[in-house]
């Protein structure tokens, strides 16, 4: 709710219950694509405490826009993304969140949108 799922007639249509449960859990990566034209990724900075029976709004500090180039995603044939520790930009774990929006689709259904490659840290298997 309120991240990259704004229609094309600037509505937000996400879910405040997935939302909250994204706070609760703070995955290092949440990825969706239903809405076509919010195609894109944010850094989600988490707001502290506990609370979960609070407005949408009051479940994210901070919002950060990742950045395209429009032409190297055209030229890679995806968005290259670096959110482990050997990236200028590591994930803070259980304090952020990458929100992606992957719908390669645009509202016409055209595959024009690149898909996203992310790199991260995951825990090892034991």
């Amino acid at each position: 709710m309120g991240i990259l799922d704004e229609t094309s007639r600037n509505e937000p249509v996400g879910c405040q219950h997935l939302l909250r449960a994204a706070r609760r859990c703070k995955p290092r990566l949440h990825c969706f694509g239903h809405i076509h034209e919010a195609w894109g990724a944010q850094r989600v900075t988490w707001k502290e405490g506990d609370d979960l029976d609070v407005n949408t709004e009051e479940h994210v500090k901070e919002r950060t826009e990742v950045q395209v180039d429009e032409e190297k995603m055209e030229r890679e044939r995806a968005v290259h993304v670096n959110i482990s520790h050997e990236g200028h930009e590591e994930l803070q774990f259980g304090k952020e969140t990458l929100m992606v929006n992957a719908s390669i689709m645009t509202l016409t259904y055209k595959p024009l949108q690149g898909p996203w490659l992310i790199d991260m840290d995951l825990p090892k298997a034991g």
